[in-house]
Parts: structure tokens; C-alpha cells; sequence
């Protein structure tokens, strides 16, 4: 049997460009903490927080809404170790967030201008917010979450306050729209100690971006980046230029510095990250050593973290990618641009009706996937699917998640503060899906991080963002809502609404040390084929078990953490086992009735591939194929494989040379089922000769890979060929889809050019 692979590259997923970065806690000497975060701020209001173990995983999103944007992010630890974030956005107001909730703890009005930059002191217990009228203000936050009280208003100036960066607990430094960087004392009157001017431009006004302090003590010096491409440093006591460079050639909108003031970085609409360090440290000289070109757009904001071992160099911008680099080995070392598909897909395909679904923002669409064309029928760009429905919500509200029933009779959509559902009819020519809200308002207040339909598609579950689990049964709502409307319309009373929500009974589990109020939220849900049970797994690793067959879906196991790494998918299999992928890439399989690691599990989880083990990117996703109960498919962002339960994974070598009949022995990229290992320069390009049949190259092409053959099966199989990965699945009767999002379809302003060489 064959399996056919649809790939689909017209799902216009677009990210939104990274605004702001912050690491919730300053640089030590010691090992990583555990409740280290980075924060990353985008222009459509989300706040994704990332967790730099296990090579960078997504832990959750913290959503906005339209017309809203992340300007400026800033940590405190609250005494008992707890984390605090603010944000500003485009108004007077600061904003702390709940970590656990995802939603707004309390906006806090500056009562001055709209906020264009905000500061953490060092000691954590204030911040400074400067505004476009002139205004800097402080805001005490010492009084614990929640807690944001009016401080002191600074000397008011008139030029608009673009930057802020805190000297000292008594000082503070501006960088204004007037080509100015002012200081001011916080601890007296709030008055101006003095002010330095930069270089103006001849043509336009001239704006200081940005500001940092480096140094301790009397060697404490100022650095400021301006729209004329100049990095200027300042002596802080004296308030006194000591040296300029002109290393930029448009604005420079970020600069960052290393634990030890050695080294400090800047970048901007040019592209380039420049690296500067110190060359005389008794008169505290610096020159301009290295540069990259590591971004293809506007470099909008850097971030800087070093510990025992580590050194982090983040940074972001227009291009809408994470770039990780490291501090001491900027030049000459390796760099990561993070994908900019999601960890956690905001794609999902439902193979009966054969309906493909994007969410993003305030908007949903759905095409229709046609079934297999042959390789020899003529295909352009517009064959093979159409979209069938548009969605577009009201709210200002992101969405969160949106799920498609199985039988693709509803759609369930979700913020954070309520959920729809609507219901899908063809329409008499069948070229397109008629939407109609269901009154369910039992949903309407309850919102949800993730949903999923039972396989009946009568039953919605939603994680709240609560962190509860409530269960809808869609059918019944819909009819307690006709009989309701059948009361009134004779005019009879009605009785007292009876809810059509149960909640199930969710135990609490420990988070052990970490301080991270997310860290026990749930992430993931799924339902076995057989819709008996349902698996929801906590980012601390807690899987727990519900029996979803009676209606009052009794708790029935606990999964404890068998590996310290989150889980990142989970799936049932055929067999109603369960399978996990954890951010380490290692695949679990349990059995849901005993709770123990299955057989293959127990002998095979350490035998892993180094070609799987090693890869980066997340398993973002497990599915399996209808012709086949032993085959795993797993996939990332750049990358696909599937691993074979049914069969053990050999611990020794394999022959290498394997002799195809239509010519020499296949090349190191495209063995299949053996321990060799794939090296990094390998993007199997093809798929691999044994189980390749055929290969197309359309928008919504396919390739044919062999199925399960008694005759020879393969422990696992891996290929590089489809990249970047937004989602892949199971469309049934042999049939796989991957939906690609390439960078060079997503919408980008024009770049900064120059005619000038920049060292790569």
C-alpha cells in the first residue's frame, strides 16, 4: 500500500513582528536559575514566554488584541520569588499581567501622556515610564502583585521621552525626541541634573532610541544609540561625551551590554549587530570590534543574559524570527534563528470532511482539501483546495484556539474571555460553508487556552483559563435552548436553566521549586480514537487520566513526571495507548489502564536516534496513519519522521552500503531504519529511496512514500525536506498533509539597502 503526502504551502500564516525582549532575571555567576524567562513582546499585543532549557521551548502566550502593540516589557521578583511582568502598549497605561491566568492583573493609569519606554529599577521595587508629552513618572510596585501605586512625578520637559535606563536607585537617564538625553534625580524634587545633546541631522529631526548604563561605581558611563547611526558613550557622573562611533548607517533602536559592562551591542534599522568592547580599562576606551548581518530586516530590540556556562545574545525585529547568539563567542560562534512556526500549531485538519483550519488574530479560515491528483494530471497553484469559510470575530480579543468537530458540523472559538460556536452547513453548489452562531450560553463567559471535540463531535471540553477542565455537551445546550425559545414564544414561564456544563475534577499537583506561576497550567489535551478516555499534560509534566464514556468523567489515573523536560505533543494511539513527546525528543508510550511505560518504551526510549535526539526544533505534533497501528509520525519545525513501535530499534550498526538496484550504494542522508547518523549539512532533499515512489513540486503537490510492508520495516525514518512545518497530519485512507509556511511568502516591508559591504 502507498501513502500519499499533500503538500500545502497556501495557508497564509503570518507572525507579527517581535517589539520588545526581556529576561526575568539579571545575569549571575551561577548555574541558570529555574525560573529563568524571556519575554518576548510582538506588535499585535501577545507576550509569548519562552524557556530557554531544552533549547528554547514556547511555554505559553499571554494574547492581546486589535490595534494593540508591545512596546516595552519589564520583570520584578516579588519577595517570595514569584515573577512579575509589565507591559506598555500604544496608551497611558502599565499593565501587570497573571502568569497563570494569561489575562490582565490590573492597567494602571499614568494620568500623562501616552508611554513610549518603561525601566525596572535595580532593586525591582519601582518603575519608570516615560511619556510623549515630557512626563517621566514613577510607580511603586513594592506593595506585591496587583500593587501599582503613583510615586512621583519628574521636572517635566516638553520633547517626548523614548528610552529610559536607571543609573542608580536615585538617578535615572532619558534619551528624548529633542536629540537630548536627560537625567534626572528620583529621590529629591524629581529635578534635572543635566542634559547631553547628540548630533542633529541636517534633514530631520534627530530621536535618541535608545539607552543602557554599563560600568559600577564612578566608572559608570552612558551609552546612547540616535536616528543618525551614532553610538555615543557619556561619562554618567560628569554627564560628558567620551567617545562616538559612526558604525550604523540609518537609526539605531537597540543596544544591550554584557554582566560585566566588558561589551555592549547595538543594532537597528540597518541590520547589522555591532560589537563593541572595551580596549583600555583604566581610562575606559572601547572600539568597535565585529559585526553581523544575522537579521534580513530592522533589528528592533536586543536582549543580554549570562550565567555559569551560558551567554545569551537575543534579538528580534521586523523579520519576526528569534535569533539566539551568544555574548562571548558573537563572532566567530554559532548562531540559532528560532522558526517562526509555532511550537503550538495554530493549524488543524480534520480528515472525514477534509477541511484544513488557520487561526490567527480575529480571524479563522478553512479550506477544503481535494482528494489525491495524480502525478500526471496538469496542477497550478489554485488546484487541490479552496477556502470554504472566513470567520472574523467581533471581539477585540486575539484568539486563543479554535477547534473543528470531526465531522465538521462546528467550529469551537475561544479568548480568554468567552467561547462560540457555529455551525457549518455546505451550501447548495458545495463551494463554500454556511456559518450560523449557536446560542450556547452556557460558553459565552468561558474562555479557553485549548478545546477539543469528542469523537461523537457532541461533547466540547475547555481548559479555562482557570485552569479547569469544563465539558459541554453541544447537542444538549442547543436543545435546552429550542425548548427554551418554544417557552417563550407561547409565553409560558420558563423554569430555572439548568447549566450544561460539568466540570471534571482536576487534581493539583506540585510544581516542586520553580516560582513560575504558569508552570502547572495545562497545555495539552486529547481523546483516544475509541472515545473513552481523555489526556490533559501540565508544562510541568503531570498527565492525567479522565473516562469520558459516563457522563460524569471520573478522574481515573495520574502519570507522574518520568522525564524532567515538558511534554510538547501527546496523542492516543489506535490501541488507546498513550504517547508523548517531551522537549528532549524523547517518545513515551503508556498504558492507560496500569500507568506503566509500554514494552517498546521500556526497551527503546534510550535508543532513540541521535538523528531524532538531537534535533533542536520541538515535536510540535504526534499522529498516526489509518493503515498502520505501530507508526508514530512526529513532526517539527523542520522536519518529519515517524518511529515504529512495532519493531525494536537495532543497537548496532547497520551495514551502511545498501546496493539500489538502478545504480551505487545510497548516499548517508537517505538510510532508513539504521543508527547512522544524519548530519547537519543533510536536508534530504528526496525522499528516501527505499519507500519513494513519486515527487511533485506544486503549491498543493503530493509525494507518494511506501506504507507498511510485512516485508521490510523500518525502526524509524526521518527527512529535512519539508520546512518550515506550520502542521502536519492524518488525512486518512494513506494520505498525509504538510502545510509549509516558506519565509519568502510572508509579507515584509522593503528592507534597509546600502551600497556599502557589511562583513557577514
Amino acid at each position: 500500500m502507498s501513502m500519499n503526502i499533500h503538500r500545502c504551502r497556501f495557508v497564509d500564516y503570518t507572525p507579527h513582528a517581535i517589539t520588545s525582549l526581556a529576561f526575568s532575571k539579571p545575569s549571575t555567576n551561577d548555574f541558570i536559575p529555574h525560573d529563568l524567562r524571556l519575554a518576548v513582546g510582538r506588535s499585535n499585543g501577545d507576550i509569548e514566554i519562552w524557556n530557554p532549557r531544552w533549547s528554547w521551548v514556547h511555554e505559553t502566550t499571554l494574547y492581546g488584541g486589535r490595534g494593540r502593540s508591545i512596546e516595552a516589557l519589564a520583570w520584578s521578583t516579588w519577595d517570595d520569588g514569584s515573577l512579575r511582568l509589565f507591559s506598555i502598549g500604544g496608551s497611558t497605561c502599565i499593565t501587570e499581567w497573571n502568569l497563570k491566568t494569561g489575562m490582565p492583573l490590573v492597567n494602571h493609569d499614568c494620568n500623562a501622556g501616552v508611554i513610549w519606554s518603561l525601566a525596572s529599577s535595580p532593586d525591582g521595587t519601582k518603575l519608570a515610564v516615560g511619556c510623549d508629552d515630557g512626563t517621566v513618572v514613577i510607580v511603586d510596585i513594592s506593595g506585591g502583585p496587583g500593587v501599582l501605586e503613583h510615586y512621583k512625578i519628574l521636572q517635566r520637559q516638553s520633547a517626548r521621552v523614548l528610552c529610559l535606563s536607571w543609573i542608580d536607585e536615585s538617578q535615572i537617564v532619558g534619551g528624548c525626541s529633542d536629540a537630548r538625553l536627560r537625567v534626572w534625580d528620583t529621590s529629591d524634587n524629581g529635578r534635572i541634573l543635566g542634559a547631553m545633546k547628540v548630533d542633529r541631522s541636517k534633514t530631520e529631526d534627530t530621536l535618541v532610541w535608545s539607552v543602557i548604563v554599563i560600568g559600577t561605581g564612578r566608572t559608570k558611563q552612558i551609552v546612547s544609540g540616535d536616528s543618525t547611526g551614532s553610538v555615543k558613550i557619556w561619562d554618567a557622573v560628569h554627564q560628558s561625551l567620551r567617545q562616538s562611533f559612526k558604525v550604523h548607517e540609518a537609526d539605531v533602536l537597540c543596544l544591550a551590554a554584557s554582566a560585566d559592562g566588558s561589551t555592549f551591542f547595538s543594532a537597528g534599522v540597518d541590520r547589522k549587530m555591532v560589537c563593541h568592547k572595551i580596549v583600555d580599562a583604566k581610562t575606559r576606551k572601547w572600539a568597535n570590534v565585529s559585526n553581523r548581518l544575522l537579521h534580513s530586516h530592522d533589528v528592533r530590540a536586543m536582549a543580554t543574559f549570562e550565567a555559569k556556562g551560558t551567554s545569551f545574545l537575543i534579538s528580534g525585529g521586523v523579520e519576526k524570527s528569534l535569533v539566539v547568539n551568544s555574548i562571548n563567542d558573537f563572532m566567530d560562534g554559532m548562531f540559532r534563528k528560532i522558526p517562526i512556526t509555532k511550537q503550538k500549531p495554530c493549524v488543524s485538519v480534520t480528515p472525514e470532511p477534509r477541511l484544513l483550519m488557520m487561526w490567527a488574530d480575529q480571524t479563522v479560515k478553512i479550506w477544503q482539501i481535494d482528494t489525491y491528483v495524480e502525478e500526471n494530471e496538469e496542477t497550478d497553484e489554485y488546484k487541490g483546495k479552496k477556502l470554504v469559510c472566513k470567520i472574523t470575530l467581533s471581539s477585540d480579543e486575539n484568539i486563543t484556539h479554535a477547534e473543528l468537530s470531526p465531522n465538521g458540523s462546528y467550529v469551537a472559538i475561544s479568548t480568554l474571555s468567552e467561547t462560540k460556536v457555529f455551525q457549518l452547513d455546505p451550501t447548495e453548489d458545495g463551494k463554500a460553508l454556511r456559518v450560523t452562531k449557536l446560542e450556547i450560553e452556557d460558553l459565552l463567559d468561558v474562555g479557553a487556552r485549548v478545546s477539543k471535540f469528542d469523537n461523537d463531535s457532541e461533547v466540547l471540553f475547555v481548559v479555562t483559563p482557570d485552569n479547569e477542565v469544563i465539558a459541554c455537551n453541544v447537542l444538549d445546550a442547543l436543545r435546552a435552548a429550542e425548548k427554551e425559545n418554544d417557552m417563550m414564544a407561547d409565553d409560558e414561564e420558563t423554569e430555572e436553566n439548568n447549566s450544561n456544563l460539568v466540570e471534571l475534577d482536576v487534581p493539583v499537583h506540585s510544581s516542586g521549586k520553580s516560582k513560575v506561576a504558569n508552570i502547572n497550567n495545562i497545555s495539552l489535551i486529547t481523546i483516544s480514537k475509541s472515545n473513552k478516555y481523555l489526556a490533559i499534560a501540565t508544562q510541568y509534566g503531570w498527565i492525567d487520566i479522565f473516562d469520558i464514556s459516563t457522563p460524569e468523567y471520573p478522574h481515573l489515573k495520574t502519570f507522574s513526571r518520568i522525564s524532567s523536560a515538558p511534554p510538547t505533543a501527546l496523542n492516543f494511539s489506535p490501541r488507546d495507548s498513550l504517547i508523548v513527546a517531551t522537549a528532549e525528543i524523547k517518545i513515551l508510550e503508556f498504558d492507560v489502564t496500569t500507568g506503566a511505560l509500554s514494552d517498546w518504551t521500556r526497551r527503546n526510549s534510550d535508543l532513540i536516534p541521535r538523528e531524532i535526539v538531537s534535533l533542536v526544533d520541538k515535536c510540535c505534533g504526534v499522529f498516526f496513519e489509518t493503515s498502520s497501528t505501530d507508526r508514530i509520525w512526529l513532526w517539527g519545525a523542520n522536519w518529519l519522521a515517524f518511529v515504529d513501535v512495532g519493531v525494536n530499534i537495532p543497537t548496532e550498526r547497520i551495514v551502511k552500503r545498501r546496493i539500489d538496484k538502478l545504480g551505487p550504494a545510497l548516499a548517508e542522508e537517505d538510510k532508513v531504519g539504521s543508527a547512522v547518523i544524519i548530519t547537519k549539512s543533510a536536508t534530504a532533499s528526496s525522499t528516501p529511496a527505499a519507500v519513494k515512489k513519486s515527487t511533485t513540486v506544486v503549491d498543493n503537490n503530493t509525494s507518494t512514500v511506501s506504507s507498511d510492508d510485512s516485508s521490510s520495516r523500518y525502526p524509524y525514518w526521518i527527512t529535512h525536506k519539508y520546512r518550515p512545518v506550520i502542521f502536519a497530519g492524518s488525512l486518512g485512507n494513506g494520505e498525509l498533509i504538510v502545510t509549509e509556511r516558506p519565509p519568502f511568502d510572508i509579507p515584509l516591508p522593503p528592507a534597509f539597502w546600502s551600497n556599502h559591504k557589511i562583513r557577514m
